[in-house]
């Protein structure tokens, strides 16, 4: 499998101490932080779309309440992540 002379960096989440976690704007900052690559959890929604985020529920991370898997994309697109 893959490997390396010197140690990866990977941003956990993206950089979520300075963005909100699992964004693009969280993995862009990890990057620009010097990360090598990020590290990301992936779910699917009620209508099959794989979409990003850590929890089961979008209670902690969005402004929504309720299962990632028994929300639409679009139900999932109206929520506010930061």
């Amino acid at each position: 499998w893959f490997t390396t002379n010197t140690p990866l960096i990977i941003g956990h989440r993206g950089a979520s101490a300075t963005a909100p976690e699992n964004t693009l704007a969280a993995f862009a900052q990890a990057v620009a932080l010097g990360a090598d690559g990020v590290e990301l959890d992936v779910q699917l929604s009620a209508d099959g779309w794989p979409v990003v985020c850590h929890d089961f529920r979008v209670d902690r991370v969005t402004n929504g309440t309720g299962l990632v898997t028994q929300m639409t994309v679009a139900q999932l697109h109206a929520l506010d992540a930061g």
